[in-house]
């Protein structure tokens, strides 16, 4: 899995050729529907963070919503092409007349009628193709002229940026490994934008180092969460606090993350800050995937976990095949 999670540059830089070369007839179109589970959706999420002028709406269900119709765009992801969410979400596309744009190396997906197909390579878990299934999408958008400038030098940028850093986020990941391993670790991003950062996070440590984690966002948990911190007791000390800063946040969320973490000083067996580096928001987000990334691998190491089987996955979907 390492050398999977370590080839995300070169995945960026692959992919960003796979990215449509034609302007496309742009027309009226209102949104974005990103359709697409788990490995394959994360790059909805994302993109909506980095777009915010685009209206992209992510959608993680069997249905899509009732406002869809021929002045949307959607871009059906699903890596395997055969995730049964995303291939019913596309059958009512076709009814509801969208524009449709597919991503995916191979399956049912592949074979089906869309306005442009991208196929990225094959091979992979999906959470480990990351960089091909999300760098075409801004690229999608540019030639749908939904972005007004080509983003292909500033993703090839960002990958020349995560080559760089590697050796100093590996360094960092193996350090916050052996801070949360064997812990419950409750990641908290302090912007709507690092939240798919947080998600992101979530989800490799889930499928990659078997272990369950928690997320929220600044400032919705102040209203709710912060208030049931820290019990049940007996918990505390195998839970471990982890901030993921977007510089760019709300001054008041910063000061909102200033305050809890006092609060939760004496609590947990630890506190992490992570400090995304960069100098712009997408090297921020992708560095602090990466970082995530490795931090998942390495507390499958210290666990003695194989990192790539989802056996309760595959299960799950054997018995999902038997009631069809």
């Amino acid at each position: 899995m390492k050398h999977i999670i370590r080839s995300l540059p070169q995945q960026i830089r692959e992919a960003a050729q796979l990215a449509p070369k034609r302007r496309m007839r742009g027309g009226n179109l209102e949104r974005v529907l990103i359709c697409g589970m788990g490995g394959s959706g994360i790059s909805g999420e994302i993109l909506k963070a980095l777009y915010p002028e685009c209206r992209i709406i992510p959608n993680k269900a069997y249905s899509i919503p009732g406002y869809i119709d021929n002045r949307s765009l959607a871009i059906v992801i699903s890596y395997s092409g055969n995730t049964e969410e995303t291939l019913n979400n596309y059958t009512q596309l076709r009814r509801q007349n969208a524009r449709i744009v597919t991503i995916s190396s191979n399956g049912k997906l592949m074979r089906k009628k869309s306005d442009l197909k991208i196929r990225v390579p094959g091979g992979l878990p999906p959470r480990g193709a990351l960089g091909y299934l999300f760098t075409p999408l801004p690229g999608v958008l540019y030639a749908y002229h939904l972005l007004q400038t080509d983003p292909e030098r500033t993703l090839l940028n960002c990958a020349s940026f995560l080559t760089q850093q590697r050796k100093k986020i590996e360094a960092k990941a193996k350090t916050i490994s052996a801070k949360i391993v064997n812990h419950l670790p409750l990641i908290y991003a302090n912007s709507d934008v690092f939240l798919p950062v947080a998600k992101r996070w979530q989800c490799q440590l889930n499928e990659n180092a078997k272990m369950l984690a928690h997320v929220n966002v600044f400032p919705e948990m102040n209203h709710n969460e912060i208030v049931g911190l820290g019990r049940p007791r007996q918990l505390n000390k195998r839970i471990v606090a982890v901030f993921l800063n977007d510089p760019s946040a709300h001054k008041r969320n910063r000061a909102r993350v200033t305050i809890v973490k006092r609060i939760i000083s004496d609590m947990f067996s630890a506190v992490i800050d992570v400090q995304p580096q960069g100098d712009s928001r997408l090297k921020r987000i992708f560095w602090a995937i990466w970082l995530g990334d490795f931090v998942s691998y390495y507390c499958a190491v210290k666990s003695n976990v194989d990192p790539l089987p989802v056996a309760r996955i595959d299960y799950l979907k054997r018995k999902l095949a038997q009631l069809k």
